[in-house]
C-alpha cells in the first residue's frame, strides 16, 4: 500500500523515472479506460513523420488540412527525446493528416471514447495576443477530410455538424491564462462576415455552441513550473447504457472541474433536446492536435488508453 501512495502521489518527475509509468493513469481507470490503444515517444524515429512523406507507419505528422503548406523549421526534435511545435497551423502536428492513399488520412483518429495522457512542458512566459499559445486538442475527422461526413442529417446539404475538444490550452484567457473547453459546432461554412442561421446570428467560420470549464483558482498550484514536465489527462467516456458521455480535464491525475455531460442522440443522429451540448463527439473521430504560437510546446509522449480500440480509425 505504500508503494501505490507514493507512485500516486510522487511529483511527476519521479513518476516517469518509475516503474509506474507502465500503468494506467487513474482517471483513465477510473473511466473505465484501462487498455493502452496508443504510444507514443518521441525518442522513437518512428513516431514522428519528420520528412513529411504522409506515409502510414507514423503517430504524429505535421498539419496539413485544409491546404495547409507545413513549414518544416517550426517543429524540431530535442536533444532529450522530446519534439517542439510552435507558429500557428503550419507548425501544428496531428495524429492523422491528409493523404492520397485511397483511405484518405494516414495516422490514427480515436472514436469511442479516450483517456488521453500528454507529458509536456512549455514556456511561462506570455506569448503575443493573437499569435496563438501553448494547446492540446482534438477535433473530428469528419470535418478536417471534407469527405461531407460531418453533414447534420434532415439539414440542406453543406450544413455540418462536429466536434472540437480543447483539452487544455494556456494564456488564451487573461492569467493565470489556463483554458479547458468543448466547442460543438455547425452550420455553412461562412467564408466571412456573419450569417444569420436557424434564428442565429453567427460569425465566421461556423455557427457554435460552446462552453469552458471554471478551474478553482487553486486548481492549477501558482508555483507550478511549466518549463518541468507536467502531466495533462484528458477523458473523454461516450453516452450509453442509460449514462450520460462526458469530457474532464486533470492536472497531474487532478481534477481541474466538473465534467462536461450529455445525453445520447435520438435514433437520427441529432442533437437530444435540449439543444446542442457535445454528443456529436461520440459519433465522430477524434484526431488530436499539439500545436503552439510564439514560444513552443515540448511534448515527451502522448498515450491514449480506450475501452478497446474497435473504434479508432487507422491507416
Amino acid at each position: 500500500m505504500v508503494k501505490i501512495l507514493l507512485m500516486l502521489f510522487a511529483p511527476v518527475g519521479v513518476v516517469l523515472a518509475s516503474s509506474a509509468v507502465a500503468q494506467t493513469p487513474v482517471p483513465c481507470l477510473k473511466a473505465g479506460l484501462n487498455q493502452k490503444t496508443f504510444e507514443s515517444d518521441f525518442a522513437e524515429s518512428s513516431a514522428f513523420d519528420e520528412n513529411a512523406s504522409f506515409e502510414p507507419g507514423y503517430k504524429w505528422y505535421r498539419w496539413n488540412w485544409f491546404g495547409i503548406d507545413p513549414d518544416h523549421k517550426l517543429v524540431s526534435r530535442q536533444s532529450d527525446g522530446s519534439i517542439s511545435a510552435q507558429g500557428g497551423f503550419q507548425g501544428h502536428l496531428v495524429s492523422a493528416a491528409k493523404s492520397v492513399s485511397p483511405a484518405g488520412f494516414v495516422g490514427t483518429a480515436f472514436g469511442g471514447g479516450a483517456c488521453i495522457e500528454f507529458i509536456v512542458r512549455f514556456s511561462n512566459t506570455r506569448g503575443k495576443a493573437g499569435n496563438g499559445h501553448p494547446s492540446l486538442w482534438a477535433m473530428s475527422k469528419e470535418h478536417l477530410d471534407g469527405s461531407g461526413d460531418d453533414q447534420w442529417p434532415g439539414m440542406a446539404p453543406g450544413f455540418s455538424h462536429f466536434a472540437e475538444w480543447d483539452i487544455l490550452e494556456y494564456y488564451k484567457v487573461p492569467p493565470p491564462g489556463f483554458l479547458s473547453s468543448w466547442i460543438d459546432w455547425y452550420g455553412p461554412y461562412i467564408k466571412e462576415g456573419s450569417l444569420r442561421v436557424e434564428g442565429k446570428d453567427c460569425h465566421r467560420p461556423y455557427c457554435k455552441e460552446a462552453g469552458s470549464f471554471a478551474f478553482p483558482s487553486k486548481a492549477i498550484p501558482s508555483n507550478t513550473d511549466w518549463e518541468q514536465w507536467q502531466k495533462i489527462i484528458g477523458v473523454w467516456t461516450p453516452a450509453g447504457d442509460g449514462k450520460q458521455g462526458c469530457i474532464q480535464t486533470f492536472f497531474n491525475n487532478v481534477s481541474l472541474a466538473e465534467p462536461h455531460c450529455w445525453n445520447s442522440p435520438d435514433p437520427d443522429g441529432n442533437a437530444p433536446l435540449g439543444g446542442l451540448n457535445f454528443s456529436i463527439i461520440d459519433q465522430h473521430h477524434m484526431v488530436l492536435v499539439l500545436s503552439s504560437g510564439d514560444s513552443p510546446i515540448s511534448v515527451r509522449s502522448v498515450k491514449v488508453y480506450q475501452k478497446d480500440g474497435k473504434h479508432n480509425l487507422v491507416n
